[in-house]
């Protein structure tokens, strides 16, 4: 293998453990954790870590898309193919929630959310289509909801579910109350978007 592929290589590797090790240090020691002990768990110095994460910020980004990748994804794709949408959006909803919380220490790191969630899901939106399409036709969520809708939602929802700390179960119940203001039953017709 050349030089250069070999760098690049240990560069990727290096990327994945770093970002592997923040799941874990932070989800276990929370917000007293340190990148430092990011870089020690991931068994890497402290300068490689800050030359591809240069503040708890970018770290904090990267976990994100790495549970979303990893984790929030595969749930999506099995939304589309449920007879239940409904219980199936608050499946990964919950699913999203439970990892947020999980990973709370890094929730304060980041610095817009909605946003991170929103460019997350565009690079599915044609998945989220098809899935409000779905939703809609069956009579689940509401004519008016557009995909661009539920980035924000999702985030707002699961936020306020981290925020209050809410044990499992009640977090079901809530987002379950929460969802039904995408229902059409005797729904108000939204604002328009400006």
């Amino acid at each position: 293998m050349p030089t250069a592929d070999r760098r690049r290589a240990d560069a990727f590797a290096n990327v994945n453990r770093i970002i592997a090790a923040a799941r874990e240090v932070f989800a276990s020691k929370g917000a007293a954790a340190t990148l430092s002990q990011v870089a020690a768990h991931a068994g890497v110095g402290n300068a490689t870590l800050y030359r591809h994460f240069p503040n708890r910020q970018s770290l904090a980004a990267a976990v994100y898309e790495d549970v979303f990748a990893t984790e929030v994804e595969p749930a999506i794709i099995s939304l589309i193919e449920t007879d239940a949408p409904r219980e199936a959006f608050i499946d990964v909803i919950e699913k999203i929630a439970d990892l947020m919380y999980a990973q709370r220490p890094l929730l304060s790191s980041l610095d817009h959310l909605a946003e991170l969630t929103a460019r997350l899901f565009s690079s599915k939106r044609e998945l989220l289509e098809a899935l409000v399409k779905h939703g809609q036709s069956v009579g689940d969520l509401r004519p008016d909801l557009t995909v661009d809708d539920v980035p924000t939602f999702v985030a707002m929802v699961t936020a306020a579910s981290v925020a209050l700390e809410q044990p499992p179960e009640l977090r079901r119940r809530y987002l379950s109350l929460m969802l039904d203001a995408l229902n059409p039953a005797d729904a108000q017709s939204l604002p328009p978007l400006s």
